[in-house]
């Protein structure tokens, strides 16, 4: 019986409009989400933590990471509906502009900047070019509000373009070892 059911699955032909609803993109034209069209996901906050405060000196910024991972419970490949939301945190200066640091020396949030959201679906990605193609990824970027920023991922895709070994998701190993209790 089961296995009947997968191969109906599989079979079936399910509409580019409808993926998007259920993997978090929306689209006016019924084709699968491009960069931009993905939906914000209000309950993000929700979701467990892919990486929490990611320390980035060199940028000036903390990264807060959330993960919904779909499917199966292993991370690579990641599956379908699989989103990730990654918030950009300013920080604090000293009277240099240089990033302060806290008693243990980490970083100390200041403003919440900007909110990134990555997706995968099946046949996701496709319009762009092979070069910044990040396998079956799209992106959004949104304002602490939730507003959109545009359909302009060039900068995400071209980072996590080297990362194919980790289905082009940043920090895999990091992650993974938290997951295991290592961290």
């Amino acid at each position: 019986m089961k296995k009947a059911l997968v191969a109906m699955a599989a079979s079936m032909t399910v509409s580019g409009a409808a993926l998007a609803d259920l993997y978090g993109g929306t689209t006016a034209t019924g084709a699968a989400p491009k960069d931009g069209e993905l939906t914000y996901p209000a309950d993000y906050k929700t979701w467990p933590s892919y990486l929490n405060a990611v320390q980035r000196p060199d940028l000036k910024q903390i990264r807060d990471i959330y993960i919904n991972l779909q499917g199966k419970k292993s991370s690579r490949p990641f599956a379908y509906g699989t989103t990730m939301v990654m918030e950009l945190y300013s920080v604090k200066t000293d009277a240099e502009g240089k990033p302060a640091v806290d008693a243990d020396g980490k970083l100390q949030k200041q403003t919440l900047s900007k909110v990134f959201v990555m997706s995968k679906g099946p046949g996701w990605g496709q319009y762009v070019s092979p070069e910044l193609r990040n396998g079956e990824w799209v992106y959004a970027a949104f304002d602490p509000s939730g507003k959109s920023l545009g359909g302009d991922a060039n900068s995400c895709r071209t980072c996590h373009v080297p990362m194919k070994d980790t289905d082009f998701v940043s920090r895999v190993p990091e992650y993974e070892a938290t997951r295991a209790g290592k961290r």
